[in-house]
């Protein structure tokens, strides 16, 4: 098993028992890409097709309203490891969301009909689809509640909590578009935590 598919491999096993020769079948169907900082997983108005799993990099979701990039979460491989346009991806609509890699690094992905069609051959991994999409479901909704009950100064400090190795790694300007403040809002919310 090549090292990125035993990382996938391990990945979903800490979830499930998925037996080594079920994912002998899955193998097959993945592919291996890299990507450069600025590489567009995917774009507004495209379809998204299929699912991709971190192996390395850091990977924005974002979408635009009114001129402004309004940041829903970031995937690398401490936190949200699966990465896609998912609302796209599980109605087949075109995404109004924008994927970009926002350091270099790999991805292991697979077709969404392939990882669909594996549901109904593989228990294990049928099992891991509904849990996957239960999780989902759970941070989506903590993150409306978030935006919409929580202060500027909370959302940053879950930020930290939820996001602690990526502070010092992408540009500030992402946090501020993430916890909905403008650049400006988020240097006067930084200095108050420093000087608390």
């Amino acid at each position: 098993m090549k090292e990125s598919e035993n990382k996938l491999y391990q990945f979903i096993s800490q979830t499930v028992d998925l037996s080594s020769e079920d994912f002998k079948k899955i193998s097959p169907k993945l592919t291996f890409s890299a990507y450069k900082k600025g590489d567009f997983l995917i774009k507004e108005n495209q379809t998204c097709t299929k699912l991709h799993f971190v192996i390395s990099g850091i990977y924005r979701v974002y979408h635009i309203e009114n001129g402004k990039e309004i940041t829903s979460y970031f995937n690398y491989k401490d936190r949200n490891q699966f990465v896609a346009s998912f609302v796209s991806l599980l109605t087949d609509k075109p995404s109004k969301e924008y994927i970009e890699c926002i350091s270099e690094g790999e991805l292991l992905s697979i077709k969404y009909e392939d990882w669909e069609s594996f549901y109904h051959e593989i228990p294990a991994l049928n099992t891991y689809g509904r849990l996957m999409a239960e999780y989902n479901y759970v941070l989506a909704v903590e993150r409306i509640e978030a935006l919409q009950y929580q202060s500027a100064k909370d959302r940053y400090l879950e930020f930290l909590e939820i996001y602690p190795q990526l502070l010092n790694l992408i540009p500030h300007h992402f946090i501020a578009s993430y916890i909905g403040v403008t650049p400006e809002s988020l240097s006067r919310i930084r200095k108050e935590i420093a000087t608390a």
